[in-house]
Parts: C-alpha cells; structure tokens; sequence
C-alpha cells in the first residue's frame, strides 16, 4: 500500500468537494490514509457520509458537510464549521463538477448546438465561480498559519478543447486560469495552488459512456490504460504535501496521450 506521511500530511486539516464519487472520493480517502483530518463536501448527504465514514477509518478527524460550491452563503458556512470543528484549513482539492446529461450513446459534441444559456453558464457557476468561492473562503486560515495547498481538478479537453462541450472545455479553462492567478497572488503566504487536467477517467460521471469508448481510449494512450481515480488523487497528494516547489501548474494527468 502507498504511504503518503513522508509528504506532511499528518495532522493537517483537508476539505475535498464533490468528495461523494469519483475522484473526490479517492482524494478523501487518501487524504485520510496520510494522516490529514477530512471534510467532505457535497450536495447529497448520503454519498459524502459513507465517505466520512469511510474516511474515519484512517483518521480521528472525518466530517460530511453539505455545500454548494457555487453558493456563496453555503460555502461560507460550511467552511466556517470545519474550522469550528478542526480549528484551521490547510489543504482544499477543488473537485465538484458536473457534465451534461447524456444518454446512452451520445457524445459531448451533441451538446454543441444545443445546449441553453442557463445550462451553459451552470458549468462556470461550478468549475469557475465554485473554485472562485472555496479559495476566497479558505485563504484568510491558510494566511494565518502561512500555510495553504490548494489543488483544483480541470480537464485535459481546457487545454485541447477535445471531445465535449463548449460549456465544459471553456469553464475548465477558466479554472486552469484562475489557479495561475490565485497562485501568483497568494504565494508569499505559502499557499500553493495548482491544477490538475486528467484525460478520461473511470468515475460515475461515465456510467453512461460505451465500453467501446474505454477500449478506444484505452488504445489511444500510450500507457494503455483508462485512469481509476485513485490515480489523480495520488497526484493531489503530492501537491498538497508540506514542502513544494510546484506552484500555478497545470499538469496534464492522461497517460501522455498530450505531450
């Protein structure tokens, strides 16, 4: 099994959004294996306590808060019960997202023509807005303990615009600029920021992709393999390990299908 205290997470304090599936799952969870307090965010209760609860089984300190990322007044509160609850933040994984509604055998370039300005601007209230209020929200703790990590996870397609919707592609863009610009203005605090681009990776959010679209992904990557999520969430842990040189980067997580 990985060991992650060697990066510094033992005693440290980690909220993970969009914690109740996929990659934010895995990221809590090995987030708790280091030895780091978690606070689980999401909007379904279920899925983030089983998490927590999942979470408590490598550390004393594991909560599930219901949050809107995209709420201003929600993630304030939230925020403000983990530091009720842990006394300070030192690591935040920007992971809640969403994709459009697909139906068996459609492909994001469907969504092209169609989609309404409401559904459209739904992913920047998520993937841009959302990072947006988190960081604003946790920065002042990690200013008072000079001390911050903060990982947002985009998407290869914000950088080559491939396979998905404008919608999607432009606000994961607009999260691997704002993780530029938040890691410019906030490093003499020793918050580091950066984010992570992975290509297709096996979450609930592709319950609906064909295995015929693994296989050709799969085929198409030179490692060969589709990614799990405990593959991107072993990269948030060494960026949010004490001691990094790492910060305002974008790394792609695909398998170097992009290099």
């Amino acid at each position: 099994m990985a060991k992650y205290l060697e990066y510094g997470l033992e005693g440290k304090t980690a909220i993970v959004t969009g914690g109740g599936t996929g990659v934010g799952e895995a990221c809590a969870i090995e987030l708790a294996k280091g030895g780091a307090k978690v606070a689980v965010f999401g909007r379904r209760q279920a899925p983030i306590d089983a998490v927590a609860a999942e979470c408590a089984k490598y550390t004393p300190g594991a909560i599930a808060l219901s949050c809107d990322v995209s709420d201003e007044k929600s993630v304030a509160e939230s925020v403000a019960k983990v530091v009720s609850a842990f006394g300070k933040i030192d690591i935040l994984v920007n992971n809640a997202g969403i994709e459009s509604d697909y139906q068996v055998g459609e492909v994001p370039f469907d969504k092209f023509f169609v989609m309404e300005p409401e559904e459209y601007l739904k992913f920047f209230k998520i993937h841009a807005l959302g990072h947006y209020l988190m960081d604003l929200a946790v920065v002042p703790y990690m200013q008072k303990n000079q001390f911050g990590r903060i990982v947002n996870i985009t998407s290869v397609t914000a950088v080559d615009a491939a396979y998905s919707s404008p919608a999607y592609t432009a606000s994961k863009a607009a999260a691997n600029c704002q993780t530029k610009a938040f890691a410019k203005k906030f490093g003499h605090d020793n918050i580091i920021v950066n984010a992570i681009a992975p290509g297709m990776v096996n979450t609930p959010m592709k319950k609906n992709s064909p295995p015929e679209e693994f296989e050709m992904v799969a085929k198409m990557t030179p490692i060969g393999k589709v990614a799990q999520p405990v593959d991107i969430a072993r990269i948030a842990m060494f960026l949010a390990q004490e001691e990094l040189m790492i910060s305002g980067q974008v790394i792609i997580a695909d398998g170097a299908s992009h290099v």
